[in-house]
């Protein structure tokens, strides 16, 4: 740092010029390196100076109060008195030679008595001080002085406006509440910038208007006084992109939209800005004053500060509201999850002359997938279901999938009427973008006999003496067509075989190359998995090699297989 850095070098070239007239004194300003700052006075001509300018004043110079041939220096700041600076005249008997000692003086030199006052009055000059130099001195230090005052004034602003802006981070940091940020936003702001009102206005989804949330000194007149649109206002067009926009007078500048509410208001000058979070405006923030103000840089940036400040709370407050209706969402999920889950058969049934295995493995909390075992008098009903999407909408639609073709399946007998009453049911209840794919089976295990329809699903692979059947009877999707007509299939099983019913998220799982699993690797499964002894180890040994090729690829689709193998 050097001494320019806190005066300039004008003010300090006066002062030592100042000070050398007045003390005669050889003066100089040197810097911290001891190089020279100001320029050697010129003492010959400040005293030609001070002499004409001694000429020039006269002993009727106001004296402001003072004892006669005093002077006084105010200390103003901010056009307030904070002091004065008041110099008296030298007494007669000071250190400056009265003017009868000067005669008497002179005539004992003998000096003619016609020269004798023309002497007197040069000697009276250049020993009594210089009326010039002592003012200008005078003024000069008064001026110094209101400097540093003013400094001071200005540091003490600077920091109640940098607590003020502390404080206003560390409250906005402690709400969660939107209204509560708002609200606090306003009042601190107020507090800070020493204004007579501010308001907040936000955009409302569509991005154009902006409304009211919170305001501070305005009546609910100014408040409610019209629409404000981001497109008819020029001033909240520049302010949104980012500009600090200065109104000295809001009831004269044409650009504010409603003069005559400023002026009853008792508004005067305004500050204007956006809020951008991410360089994307969300809203403005304005601050008021109840009379004209010339707003300082230092105050302009201030409100820069205020509103970024403001954009991250907002921001963080919005997110904070999310999250919380995330997380009720998220409870409501898992308790729906629960009861998917418990929809779910418990445990496979015990079918004499079966070995039956059953997977569920979920994509995500809730999902579309189903099976399930139903007993039918000693025979044993076997479905297995996909509907369309994932969520909690999927989960409905399966639960109501489940739920109907239960109902059916206890009441009739033929498989195919039972399929086209699901189909029915479902394409009354929901929208053409909602469908389901089902598989439903009966099995007797007094004759080994399948007899089921499959409408629309992924067909269930029967493995034979090394061999392949898909099992594809049956009819469309349903959900889609109220009047669609079904068939029904009938297989006889015998001992050996091995049968695979699996949702689409088993042939569609991918690698991280994006190829499919596929029919065909299902096949090569099921083949290594002829030679396990139960139908869990054979469900589990094609569920593997599914994980195995996809590896950590993320999956997507949920995945539901049942295995039915016949003993031997």
């Amino acid at each position: 740092m050097s001494l320019t850095d806190f005066m300039d070098i004008e003010t300090l070239q006066e002062v030592q010029d100042s000070f050398t007239a007045l003390t005669q004194f050889s003066t100089i300003f040197l810097d911290g390196d001891g190089q020279p700052v100001t320029q050697p006075t010129d003492t010959h001509r400040r005293i030609k100076s001070d002499r004409v300018l001694d000429f020039l004043l006269t002993d009727d110079l106001p004296s402001m109060g003072t004892p006669a041939g005093g002077y006084v220096a105010p200390i103003v700041v901010e056009g307030q008195v904070l002091g004065s600076i008041t110099v008296a005249a030298p007494k007669a008997d000071g250190p400056v030679p009265s003017r009868a000692h000067l005669e008497q003086l002179a005539l004992k030199l003998g000096v003619p008595a016609d020269q004798v006052g023309d002497l007197v009055q040069c000697a009276q000059r250049e020993c009594g001080p210089s009326k010039a130099a002592s003012l200008q001195f005078l003024y000069l230090l008064a001026n110094s002085i209101a400097r540093l005052c003013y400094g001071d004034f200005q540091l003490r602003r600077r920091v109640e406006e940098l607590a003020g802006l502390y404080k206003l981070s560390t409250v906005l940091a402690g709400h969660r509440n939107l209204q509560h940020v708002l609200d606090t936003a306003v009042q601190a702001a107020a507090d800070v910038m020493k204004v007579k009102a501010v308001s907040i206005r936000l955009l409302d989804d569509a991005g154009r208007s902006l409304v009211a949330r919170a305001t501070y000194g305005l009546s609910p007149q100014y408040i409610h006084k019209g629409p404000i649109t981001a497109e008819k206002s020029v001033i909240f067009r520049r302010a949104l992109a980012g500009e600090v926009v200065v109104v000295e007078d809001v009831t004269s500048d044409t650009r504010i939209l409603y003069q005559q509410y400023a002026r009853d208001e008792g508004l005067a000058s305004m500050l204007c800005t956006g809020m951008l979070y991410q360089d994307r405006p969300i809203g403005t923030i304005q601050v008021f004053t109840g009379e004209p103000r010339r707003f300082t840089r230092f105050e302009i940036n201030l409100l820069r500060a205020m509103s970024q400040l403001l954009s991250t709370a907002i921001q963080n407050a919005k997110l904070d509201g999310m999250r919380r209706d995330a997380e009720r969402v998220q409870r409501q999920v898992r308790l729906a999850a629960d009861v998917q889950k418990r929809m779910l058969p418990g445990e496979v049934p015990v079918l004499l002359g079966f070995d039956i295995a059953a997977r569920y493995v979920p994509s995500t909390e809730l999902g579309g997938d189903f099976y399930d075992f139903i007993s039918l008098n000693g025979n044993l009903g076997v479905a297995l279901g996909d509907v369309v999407g994932k969520g909690v909408a999927a989960s409905l639609l399966m639960a109501s999938v489940r739920a109907s073709l239960r109902a059916y399946a206890q009441d009739l007998y033929d498989i195919d009427e039972i399929i086209r009453r699901v189909n029915v049911a479902l394409s009354r209840d929901t929208l053409d973008n909602e469908f389901a794919t089902l598989f439903y089976g009966v099995i007797d295990p007094a004759t080994k006999r399948l007899t089921y329809c499959n409408a629309g699903h992924e067909a269930p692979l029967l493995l034979r003496n090394g061999k392949f059947e898909k099992l594809e009877s049956g009819g469309m999707i349903v959900g889609i067509d109220g009047g669609q007509h079904y068939d029904k299939g009938i297989v006889h099983l015998k001992p050996g075989d091995m049968l695979l019913l699996y949702t689409d998220g088993l042939c569609d799982a991918l690698n991280f190359d994006g190829e499919r699993f596929g029919r065909p690797r299902i096949q090569q499964a099921m083949l290594a998995a002829r030679e396990m002894t139960t139908a869990h180890d054979a469900l589990s040994h094609v569920l593997w090699e599914m994980r195995r090729f996809a590896g950590l690829n993320e999956r997507t689709d949920d995945t539901t297989l049942v295995m039915i193998r016949v003993r031997k």
